[in-house]
């Protein structure tokens, strides 16, 4: 086996290579401090190269990096090892998380050059530790766009949180704690000391910066300084309309890559992406329609804020858009709503909309909400909202969330025979109006009811305490009409929410009651685990009709056999299943199996925490259309790790709520109020047999293991179904705690061939996801509206449903 020339130390410099010398790599293994294995490495004959390192312990390999870490310290180093005249960057830094390998154990560790038998000098005991170099200490490196990662430790304490600070000159950018996990350094004891720079995004203009990352002590960070190059309005903007195979490589390339700006550059962002230019002229057809719209309660008697408002709709892009004002002092809010309604019908409106004293609208914001109306089958359509300078990004049509919430009632468009259809009483007030128009809809409304996903109203002043309440009595109403075993329940909430949250509480009959249930549960020994789930949910459940199945996938300890007798004598069916972990044909071959009605899907690490679970989630699950129904799930710490399934994370699909504790209200309520998502996590799922089967149940030849749960709800949801998310059935879950993370080489590849499987089976869907918001970051570092997307995702008008497309497939 070859072994590099080593140094006179472990973390001694290399020597330069003598002339006409063949050996091709020189470097170090310098040491090991807390977890991470650092050195570097170059390529003498390649110095532009990457080179990509197996670390062994014991000889074995146990993983893969890439030495690509800036390393500042060692420009010299890496000057006298390569023949003059030679150019290169000093990217050839590396760091081994080695975080998989828990503490205590023993071993020796080595670096060699991938694929070949050449050594790093240098090894380390997994029992010692020595003081890392710069480039473990501190590092800062770009997302390609205006956000910059990085760790920073203090030397002397590391303890403290680090601030680091963004200059461009001497001109501070931004500045940031470091005290986030990171995802390269999430060794045990070295967890909390990333961070996340977000840059202005006047960056984004196209340009080179020179940006200087500092700490608190003004020391630069490794890595400092960077040049950021980006375009905020994406590469494809740049690109001639007619792109062919390029422009499929950049939306292929901005799909696994996509780029996010801080949520807290919402007003530099919406300058930039919510413009008049950014909506496309409107079609003849669309453009013939005459507007109305009714100027109704909000600040009465105030008359900066009415002049604002008639302002705002006197510079509407769309030409036929006509105003019906209060006159002022009028005393009968209802007659004078009413008298409004009418003059715009006589006056031949075509489209009806209703706007509140105060608010304003964007220039272009008739003109895109007229997009919406293309389909002839549309007859409402809402826009997204700001309130205080705070926005809104709504789901497309939400039914459970709208009723929590009153997301669509902002700024709805109306065609006028809908309005002319509805009973005079419904014209008490704006609320119970925007209400009923979606009552009348509500059979039909994943193809009459459509989104435009674009802040269109902006309002300086939150809603009243009355108008909250007229909207909630609204609600309350309209589900009394549309679902009779329905009623709401305030909750309470933050007192910004600007609505009165509310919980759906649908009543179950005694022949609900009496359906049959079966909860199906694979494990393969882990007796601690599975007693702990069947015992939480023995005692949390009061189900007549239950059927517990386990499905024992091998398990081969003694203790394992003498539980499952225990058990089977307590009726819980014991379902034999040798062979090797794939979830997917374990699960249905139980559902086959199973003599429910209903099928839940249940990990062996899931506990039941509080009576009423299982109650929750079937009397969601019975109302029609609905095709499954997931559970809030939390790990051990409290923190949320699942809130529903978010398509297209990585461009692949994450987890709703990451960054969440229990109680925490999120954003506008979508931590706390019942929702329909795209999909549910198979960890808590509950669906009816009958729609499994129809579907055809888990793929397991794709999906043996990851993303089955996501397959099964994307069918589903293609099927017509829905599925919800109900945060009052809560769930502890500790995520793989007994099937194990993917940290050998077999399972990341076994984990890489799903990823790419569901992309090449949902490619499309997985940038459509009507639940989110295609200003919205999908970042996978990030967590759900956590930013806003760079640019922005495609922004066309949206009914509920999926889009109807053929499958693209973006590895």
């Amino acid at each position: 086996m070859e072994t590099l020339p080593a140094p006179r130390k472990t973390r001694a410099k290399a020597v330069k290579a003598a002339p006409g010398s063949d050996k091709r790599w020189t470097g170090a293994l310098e040491g090991m401090h807390r977890g991470l294995v650092y050195g570097w490495v170059l390529d003498i004959k390649q110095p532009e190269q990457r080179v990509v390192l197996e670390v062994l312990r014991d000889g074995d390999a146990i993983g893969t990096v890439t030495a690509d870490i800036a390393r500042g310290d060692l420009a010299d180093t890496f000057a006298s090892v390569l023949p003059a005249g030679t150019v290169t960057d000093v990217c050839h830094g590396f760091i081994a998380d080695l975080g998989i390998i828990k503490p205590g154990h023993q071993g020796v560790v080595t670096m060699r050059i991938a694929n070949t038998d050449a050594l790093l000098p240098g090894h380390v005991e997994l029992a010692s530790s020595t003081k890392p170099p710069v480039a473990a200490r501190s590092a800062v490196f770009s997302d390609g766009a205006l956000r910059l990662h990085g760790w920073a430790i203090d030397n002397r304490d590391e303890r403290r949180k680090v601030t680091v600070r963004a200059y461009e000159g001497e001109q501070l950018l931004a500045e940031t704690l470091a005290d986030i996990t990171h995802p390269a350094t999430r060794a045990y004891e070295v967890n909390d000391h990333g961070f996340i720079l977000n840059l202005p995004i006047k960056l984004g203009d196209g340009l080179s910066h020179t940006v200087r990352v500092v700490d608190d002590r003004g020391n630069q960070l490794n890595g400092s300084p960077l040049t950021v190059c980006c375009y905020a309005q994406g590469v494809k903007a740049l690109l001639p309309d007619d792109t062919g195979v390029l422009g499929s490589a950049i939306d292929g390339y901005e799909r696994v890559l996509p780029r996010s700006l801080a949520m807290h550059h919402y007003r530099e962002w919406h300058a930039q992406f919510e413009t008049p230019g950014s909506v496309p002229p409107l079609p003849d057809a669309l453009a013939a329609l005459k507007v109305g719209i009714l100027v109704h309660g909000g600040q009465q008697g105030d008359q900066a804020a009415a002049a604002r408002t008639l302002a705002s709709l006197q510079q509407q892009s769309h030409p036929l858009t006509h105003v019906f004002a209060l006159e002022p002092g009028v005393p009968d809010q209802q007659r004078a709503l009413h008298a409004m309604l009418q003059a715009a019908l006589i006056a031949r409106c075509d489209i009806i909309a209703c706007v509140r004293n105060g608010d304003t609208l964007a220039p272009h914001a008739v003109t895109a909400a007229l997009h919406g109306f293309a389909d002839a089958a549309t007859q409402l359509v809402y826009t997204d909202s700001e309130r205080a300078g705070r926005p809104w990004f709504k789901p497309a049509w939400n039914p459970e969330y709208a009723l929590a919430s009153d997301y669509p009632l902002d700024l709805v468009f109306a065609r006028a025979p809908a309005v002319a259809a509805l009973p005079v009483e419904t014209r008490a007030n704006a609320a119970l109006l925007v209400w009923s128009l979606l009552a009348a809809q509500w059979e039909a409304a994943q193809q009459t009811v459509v989104h435009v996903p674009r802040v269109l109203l902006q309002s300086d002043t939150p809603l009243s305490a009355q108008e909250q309440q007229q909207r909630y009595e609204a609600a309350t109403t309209v589900l009394g009409q549309v679902d009779t075993k329905a009623a709401l329940q305030p909750l309470a909430g933050p007192g910004d929410a600007g609505f009165i949250p509310r919980r759906i509480v649908r009543a179950l009959g005694k022949r609900d009651r009496q359906r049959s249930v079966s909860l199906i549960i694979p494990t393969r020994d882990h007796v601690e685990l599975l007693e702990r789930c069947i015992s939480t949910i023995q005692q949390h459940t009061k189900w007549e009709n239950l059927e517990i199945i386990v499905i024992d996938n091998d398990s081969a300890l003694p203790k394992t056999k003498a539980y499952f007798r225990k058990i089977s004598k307590q009726g819980v069916r014991i379902l034999p299943a040798p062979g090797p972990f794939n979830f997917a044909t374990l699960n249905n071959a139980a559902v086959d199996a199973a003599t429910g009605e209903i099928v839940g899907l249940i990990n062996n690490d899931i506990e039941a925490m509080h009576d009423g679970w299982l109650e929750e989630i079937v009397s969601h699950l019975l109302q029609p259309g609905v095709g499954a129904v997931g559970a809030k799930l939390l790990w051990p710490n409290g923190m949320v790790q699942h809130g529903g399934v978010l398509m297209g994370v990585g461009n692949v699909a994450g987890h709703f709520g990451n960054r969440l504790a229990e109680r925490d209200w999120g954003d506008h309520g979508r931590n706390q109020l019942l929702q329909q998502v795209s999909g549910v996590t198979a960890a808590c799922l509950f669906l009816r047999k009958s729609d499994y089967l129809a579907v055809g149940g888990m793929n397991g030849v794709a999906f043996p293991v990851a993303f089955n749960d996501v397959d099964l709800c994307l069918k589903l949801r293609t099927a017509g179904k829905s599925i919800i998310w109900t945060p009052y059935a809560t769930m502890l879950h500790a995520e793989s705690a007994s099937r194990g993370t993917d940290d050998s080489p077999q399972k990341s590849l076994r984990a890489q061939r799903e990823i790419d499987q569901l992309r090449t089976s949902w490619g499309y869907l997985l940038q459509h996801d009507p639940a989110y918001h295609p200003s919205l970051n999908l970042d996978a570092y990030s967590h759900a509206f956590g930013g806003l997307a760079l640019p922005p995702r495609d922004r066309a008008p949206r009914q509920a449903g999926f889009p109807v497309q053929v499958q693209d497939s973006v590895l």
